[in-house]
């Protein structure tokens, strides 16, 4: 079985993550393969890292955060006590693992992985949520199977993987309805607070630094 995880830790002031992240690469390596860890991503933003894995068994983000970067991350309040990762719930995915013939095909390995942040507004939460509840179901294996999305307050961080992978044939969705809107794009262009000091094409979703991968 396949679980799939993302999280987002607080950086401490002043902290070269990419830099630490490239002297660590040995300890996280290690560490990964003792959560049975086969695909993992970190990607910064500002003072915070957010983090996509894959692994085996479930994973205690926690506990692997606080092995291999624990002494840069803030302990913040969580429903678990002080933790140094804060479980982001998926609020949506093209795939799934499970839904086809297989997850990874044997020797497959990404072009590139892609961490992407967005900010929704407030008011505008629940119907992103809705709307988007509707395309995973009606319409699964979209466009990239391996795209996901976890929320952390109004912040949404999505993962990736290029090129993007679709399997045929594509499993049946769980509803037979039609509900997902047609001018999609437009509709959720409504709910994003814009990052204007970005470039145009990036004022919905900023493109994040990768960090580290396995």
């Amino acid at each position: 079985m396949i679980y799939r995880s993302m999280w987002v830790s607080y950086l401490q002031p002043g902290i070269d993550i990419a830099g630490i992240c490239t002297r660590r690469t040995q300890p996280l390596h290690h560490a990964s393969d003792g959560h049975a860890i086969t695909t993992m991503a970190l990607f910064a933003h500002q003072h915070m890292l957010y983090g996509y894995a894959e692994s085996t068994h479930s994973l205690d983000t926690h506990t692997l955060m606080a092995a291999t970067l624990g002494d840069v991350l803030m302990r913040i309040p969580t429903s678990r006590g002080m933790q140094v990762s804060i479980d982001l719930p998926d609020i949506y995915h093209d795939g799934m693992p499970g839904d086809g013939p297989h997850w990874r095909a044997p020797g497959y390995t990404p072009e590139r992985r892609v961490g992407s942040l967005a900010r929704l507004k407030p008011a505008m939460y629940c119907s992103y949520v809705y709307y988007h509840f509707l395309r995973q179901e009606e319409q699964p294996h979209g466009f990239n199977k391996y795209y996901i999305i976890g929320a952390h307050e109004n912040m949404i961080f999505s993962y990736q993987e290029w090129p993007a992978t679709i399997d045929t044939p594509k499993p049946q969705g769980s509803m037979s309805t039609d509900l997902t809107p047609s001018n999609w794009q437009e509709l959720m262009h409504q709910h994003f607070e814009l990052w204007t000091d970005q470039p145009s094409d990036s004022h919905e979703w900023i493109r994040l630094p990768l960090i580290w991968e396995k």
